[in-house]
C-alpha cells in the first residue's frame, strides 16, 4: 500500500507546520533577522560576499572585488531577508486560515533523545567537547561521567526522557548504528492510525563564537537536499521491525523498545554517508489519505564522522595502536629545522576542541565541494588542501615566509590549532594571520583528525619547489660566484627548501591501480607561483573558482616512490619536492647560450622525511621520530633515525590496506594526463641504454640505489624538459673538494666554514674558489650576506689547502632572520682541466630549550602552577616580549606580556591553570621577542580526578 505522504490531496487542505522541543509551533524560513547568530553573520563582509558568490545551487560563482561594495551587500541580504520573512508569514497567515478549524488526530511529539554522550562513547567520539553539556561546567565531575549506560536499553521507556534531554550534540562516526529515543506527548503511537518518520536532512552548522565562548548555532540546509542524493534519508517507525535489513550501505531503522509513550530506536548509519552536519526531524501523519503532516524539528543536529574503526569505510586503519595515534592523538610533532639537525616542535592539534568541527565545517562550506561529495574522503581532503590556505579573502590561514608580521601573529608563536580555529570563527571566517608550511600541515592534520581521516605531519628536509615542471631545482651565478636571483631572465623561481612539511593521510584509493592504498600526501601550503603572482591579477581568475590550482593531492606515496607521476592528484609536483635534481649554472662567456653547467656535490633533494613514531614521546629530546624516506624513496642503507625505530620495517606501512573492501579487480583507472606521461616503466636495461642518463651524477655513497634511479628516470622520461638535465657528464676530477659539515653553533657564537682541497695528480692546479654564507629564510631565500672569501692559488702536486671563513656574532647579529637558518655556497674552477665544483648545504643556528615546571599535583578543579624559564643567550636586551601557552584540557591558548630581559638574564614566569579533563596532558609553550623569537618546550602533566 502506498504511503499516505504519496497520495492526492487538495493543496489547501494540506499543510505542514513545524515543532520546537516545546511542541509550540514555529515557522520554518530563511530569514536572517529571526536569528542572532545568523544576523551577525549576514553583516559581516566575509559572509555577504560568500552568500552573493553562490549560485542556484549553492556553488560558489566566484569572487568578486569587493571594497567599499561590502557594506552594501550586507544591507541588501538583510533587507532581502527581512523582505522574504514578511511575505511567508503572509503567506503562512493564509494557510493558517484556509485550515483553520480543521481538528488534528496527528500524534504529537514531546521530545526527542538523542543520547549524545552514550552513543559517543560506542562511536569513540566522548572526547569532543561538543558532546558535554555545555550547560555545565566542563571539568566538573558530572562531566566525566556517562548519564545513560547503553548496555541496558531495555530500561529507556521508563526514563524521563525530559528531564534527561540536554544541549549536548551528537558526535557520530558513520558505518555503527545509534539509539535515539522519541516520547510522545498525549498519547502512544498506535500503527493502525499513526505514520511516523525520522527524516534527517544533510546541511551545514555555522557556530558563531561570543565573547563569552557560548556556541549560538546555526543550521543552513544545503542545495536541494534529496534522497537519490544521499542529502535526504527518510525511515518509516515500523513496529514489527525488530532487526536491520543488513544492508551495510544503506541507512536502516528498528525498533529496539516500545513502552507507553516511549519508543526507543536503533538507526544504523552507512559506512559511505555524507560527513558533516545533519538535522533530525520527526514526521508525524495518519493512515487517513490527504492528512496534514507535522514536523517536530529535534533541537539539536548531529555531526557524522568518518570511521576509521569501521571496516567498510574507506579511512579504515587496521591497527590499534596507529588508530590511537593518528586519530584519537590530540598533541604531536612537527619536524622543523636542517637535515644535520632535525628539530621536533610540538603541536596541540586540537581536534576534540568545541571549535575544531564548527571550523571544519564551515571551511568545506568555503571550499566550494557540493555536498553529494561529503561522503567520498579523496574529494574531502582534496577541498580541505585548497582553503586551508588563503585565496583572496576565502581560506583558513594566510601564508607568509618574509618580512614583518607586525598585523598578525608570527608563525612561530602559534602553540596549537584550537586559537587559528577561534580566530577564525569569532572574525566571520575571515583568514587567520600568519602561516608557514609546518604551521599549514599541523592545522591541516587538526581538521583530517577531527573529521576521522587518520593523518600525519610529515616533514622533507632538503625539498624542492619546481615552478616549471623539469623536475630540476635551476640555480644560476655569476662570474664572481654570486646567486642571480630568478636567473639570467629573472624569471626563474625554483627554490630549495631546508624543510618543508605537509600532511599524509590514510585511505583507500579505488581510483588507482593496485597497490596505491594507504599514505597519501596532501599539500596544503600555496603554491610558489601564487605567492609570487597573487598581486594585479585578473580577479575572475581568483577565489573559489581558482581553488583548483591550489589543490596538492592526494597522492599516493607508493606512487611517487615508483616514480609514475601520471597518476592523480598531482603526483608530479610532489615526486620533484623529493626527487628533483639540484643544477648549478655559471656564466661562461665561452659557452653558446652564456651559461655552463657545474656539477653539485652531495647535495641531494629529499634528504630525508620525518615524523612522529606511534606511540613514543619525548618532551626532552626528539627520541620520537620515525625516518619515512624509504615510502617515498628506496634506499639500500638505513639512516641513523631508522635505526632508532621500527620506522619503514614496520609491516603496516611496507603494505596497502588488507581489508576485503579494498580488494578489487585490476580495472583502468582514470588518471589525470600530465603532459607527456607513459605508464610503462623502464627496466635497468631501458636506463642503461638512455644517453641522458650520467652515472656520475649519482655517486655510490650518495645512498641513491639503481632502484632510486630506476624511479627518478621513470619520471624524467615522462616530462620532456626534464629530459635536457640529465645529458651532462662530468669531465675527469682529479682535485678533490669537500665542504666541512658545520658543527652545532649556539646563538650569539661565532662559526667557522671550511672547504678542504686536494690535488691527486703529479701536476699543478690552478684554483680558483668562492666560499659564501648568508641569512636566508627557510625557504631558501637570502635575506642578507654574512661573510664571503674568495681566492686564487696553485696548488702543488699531491699537496692539500684548506680556505675558511669565519662570522663572529656582531657579523650576524642584525642580520639573521626569523628561525636562524644559514646557508652556504662554496663554488670553485680547475683552469687547466676545466674542472668545475659546486656544492650548498645549511645549518640552523641553536636556540635555548623553554623550561616548564609545576608545581604540585594537577587535579580537576583545582589551581596548579606551571614555571617557565630561560636564559638570554645574546648579549642584547629582549624587548617586546611574550609568552603564548596551551595544554588540551588544561588551559586555553592565550599570550602574556612579560618584562625586557636583560642579556645574560635567567628568568622565570609563574602562570596560574584550572585542569578541566583527567589523563595524561601536555603544555606547550613558546617565548617571542623582537630580538629573539621561536624558543619552545613542552612538559607532559598527567590530571587526576
Amino acid at each position: 500500500m502506498s504511503s499516505p505522504m504519496n497520495q492526492s490531496g487538495s493543496p489547501g487542505m494540506l499543510r505542514r507546520s513545524t515543532m520546537n522541543q516545546q511542541g509550540s509551533p514555529i515557522m520554518l524560513r530563511h530569514s536572517m533577522s529571526g536569528n542572532s547568530g545568523l544576523n551577525n553573520l549576514a553583516h559581516s563582509s566575509s559572509f555577504s560576499r560568500r552568500i552573493n558568490d553562490q549560485d542556484g545551487m549553492g556553488n560558489n560563482a566566484g569572487a568578486r572585488s569587493g571594497g567599499n561594495s561590502a557594506a552594501y551587500r550586507a544591507s541588501l541580504v538583510s533587507h532581502y531577508a527581512e523582505d522574504l520573512d514578511r511575505r511567508r508569514r503572509a503567506e503562512r497567515a493564509v494557510e493558517e486560515k484556509l485550515t483553520d478549524g480543521m481538528p488534528s488526530d496527528n500524534l504529537k511529539i514531546d521530545s526527542v533523545e538523542l543520547f549524545a554522550r552514550d552513543n559517543a562513547r560506542e562511536h569513540r567520539t566522548d572526547r569532543y567537547e561538543a558532546v558535554l553539556d555545555s550547560g555545565r561546567e566542563i571539568g566538573s565531575p558530572s562531566t566525566m561521567a556517562m548519564s545513560r549506560s547503553m548496555t541496558n536499553m531495555a530500561s529507556m521507556p521508563s526514563m524521563d526522557y525530559r528531564a534527561s534531554s540536554s544541549p549536548s550534540t551528537a558526535v557520530l562516526r558513520r558505518g555503527q548504528p545509534f539509539f535515539m529515543a522519541v516520547r510522545m506527548k498525549d498519547r502512544s503511537f498506535d500503527p493502525r492510525r499513526d505514520v511516523l518518520r525520522a527524516v534527517f536532512t544533510f546541511g551545514i552548522k555555522i557556530k558563531m563564537i561570543t565573547i563569552k565562548r557560548l556556541l549560538n548555532p546555526l543550521f543552513l540546509l544545503g542545495p536541494n537536499p534529496q534522497v537519490t542524493k544521499g542529502s535526504k534519508v527518510v525511515l518509516p517507525f515500523r513496529m514489527n521491525q525488530r532487526e536491520f535489513t543488513r544492508a551495510p550501505q544503506k541507512w536502516d531503522m528498528r525498533v529496539h523498545q516500545h513502552e507507553g509513550f516511549n519508543i526507543a530506536l536503533q538507526i544504523h548509519i552507512p559506512a559511505n554517508a555524507l560527513v558533516g552536519l545533519w538535522r533530525v526531524n520527526i514526521e508525524t501523519t495518519t493512515t487517513t489519505p490527504g492528512a496534514r503532516i507535522d514536523e517536530f524539528r529535534c533541537k539539536d543536529d548531529i555531526y557524522i564522522l568518518f570511521n576509521p574503526f569501521c571496516r567498510e569505510d574507506s579511512v579504515y586503519l587496521d591497527d590499534e595502536e596507529l588508530r590511537r595515534e593518528y586519530v584519537m592523538n590530540d598533541t604531536g610533532k612537527v619536524f622543523v629545522g636542517t637535515h644535520h639537525r632535525p628539530k621536533g616542535r610540538r603541536w596541540i592539534y586540537g581536534q576534540f576542541s568545541d571549535v575544531a568541527l564548527p571550523a571544519a565545517q564551515l571551511l568545506l562550506g568555503q571550499s566550494g565541494l557540493n555536498p553529494t561529495e561529503r561522503g567520498n574522503p579523496i574529494q574531502v581532503v582534496r577541498a580541505i588542501a585548497s582553503i586551508i590556505n588563503a585565496n583572496e579573502g576565502f581560506g583558513l590561514l594566510e601564508g607568509k615566509w618574509e618580512g614583518s608580521f607586525e598585523d598578525g601573529v608570527c608563525p612561530w608563536v602559534w602553540t596549537g590549532s584550537s586559537k587559528i580555529f577561534e580566530h577564525y570563527l569569532r572574525n566571520g571566517s575571515k583568514p587567520v594571520k600568519y602561516g608557514q608550511c609546518w604551521v599549514f600541515a599541523a592545522v591541516a592534520t587538526s581538521i583530517f583528525r577531527a573529521l576521522g581521516i587518520p593523518s600525519r605531519p610529515v616533514t622533507n628536509f632538503v625539498s624542492a619547489r619546481d615552478t616549471n615542471h623539469t623536475l630540476s631545482v635551476d640555480k644560476y651565478f655569476d662570474v664572481f660566484g654570486d646567486e642571480m636571483k630568478g636567473g639570467p631572465d629573472g624569471d626563474n623561481q625554483d627554490a630549495i627548501w631546508n624543510f618543508h612539511a605537509w600532511t599524509e593521510v590514510w585511505m583507500s584509493r579505488p581510483d588507482l591501480q593496485t597497490g596505491c592504498n594507504g599514505w597519501q600526501a596532501v599539500d596544503p601550503t600555496p603554491p610558489p607561483q601564487y605567492r609570487q603572482n597573487n598581486t594585479g591579477a585578473d580577479p575572475k581568475s581568483r577565489g573559489p573558482l581558482a581553488i583548483e590550482a591550489f589543490r596538492r593531492g592526494p597522492s599516493s606515496v607508493e606512487s611517487v616512490r615508483r616514480g609514475e607521476i601520471g597518476l592523480a592528484f598531482d603526483t608530479p609536483y610532489l615526486f620533484a619536492e623529493v626527487n628533483a635534481e639540484v643544477t648549478h649554472f655559471q656564466e661562461d662567456e665561452t659557452s653558446h647560450w652564456g651559461f655552463k653547467k657545474i656539477p653539485v656535490n652531495n647535495y641531494q633533494v629529499g634528504r630525508m622525511i620525518l615524523t612522529k613514531r606511534p606511540g613514543a614521546d619525548d618532551d626532552v629530546s626528539d627520541a620520537d621520530v620515525e625516518d619515512i624516506t624509504c615510502l617515498y624513496k628506496t634506499f639500500d642503507h638505513v639512516s641513523r633515525y631508522q635505526r632508532q625505530s621500527d620506522g619503514c620495517f614496520n609491516a603496516h606501512f611496507n603494505q596497502g590496506l588488507s581489508s576485503p573492501y579494498l580488494e578489487r579487480r585490476d580495472r583502468d583507472r582514470d588518471m589525470i594526463p600530465y603532459p607527456g606521461t607513459s605508464v610503462r616503466r623502464l627496466s635497468a636495461v631501458d636506463i642503461a641504454r638512455k644517453p641522458w642518463y650520467d652515472e656520475s651524477r649519482h655517486p655510490v655513497d650518495s645512498g641513491n640505489t639503481a632502484a632510486d634511479r630506476m624511479s627518478a628516470m621513470n619520471a624524467a622520461r615522462s616530462v620532456e624538459r626534464a629530459q635536457p638535465m640529465f645529458d651532462s657528464r662530468t669531465p675527469n676530477d682529479d682535485v678533490h673538494f669537500d665542504l666541512v659539515e658545520q658543527e652545532k653553533v649556539a646563538w650569539g657564537q661565532p662559526f667557522n666554514l671550511q672547504v678542504l682541497m686536494q690535488n691527486r695528480t703529479q701536476e699543478m692546479r690552478t684554483i680558483t674558489i668562492y666560499l659564501c654564507a648568508n641569512s636566508v629564510y627557510y625557504t631558501g631565500v637570502t635575506a642578507r650576506r654574512l661573510g664571503r672569501v674568495d681566492r686564487q692559488f696553485v696548488l702543488q702536486p699531491g699537496s692539500r689547502e684548506t680556505i675558511q671563513l669565519r662570522v663572529s656574532w656582531d657579523e650576524y647579529r642584525d642580520r639573521v632572520v626569523d628561525y636562524g637558518h644559514i646557508k652556504i655556497y662554496a663554488m670553485a674552477s680547475v683552469q687547466e682541466t676545466k674542472q668545475s665544483w659546486s656544492t650548498e648545504d645549511d645549518f640552523q643556528l641553536e636556540k635555548p630549550k623553554l623550561d616548564i615546571q609545576v608545581r604540585g599535583n594537577p587535579q580537576i578543579g583545582q589551581d596548579c602552577f606551571a614555571t617557565f624559564s630561560f636564559m638570554n643567550p645574546v648579549s642584547v636586551t629582549l624587548t617586546e616580549c611574550e609568552f603564548t601557552f596551551e595544554g588540551t584540557g588544561l588551559v586555553r591558548a592565550q599570550t602574556v606580556k612579560y618584562r625586557d630581559v636583560k642579556p645574560g638574564e635567567m628568568i622565570s614566569f609563574v602562570q596560574k591553570f584550572l585542569p578541566r579533563f583527567i589523563g595524561e596532558r601536555k603544555l606547550v609553550a613558546t617565548f617571542n621577542s623582537r630580538e629573539l623569537g621561536d624558543i619552545v618546550g613542552s612538559r607532559p602533566i598527567h590530571v587526576r580526578e
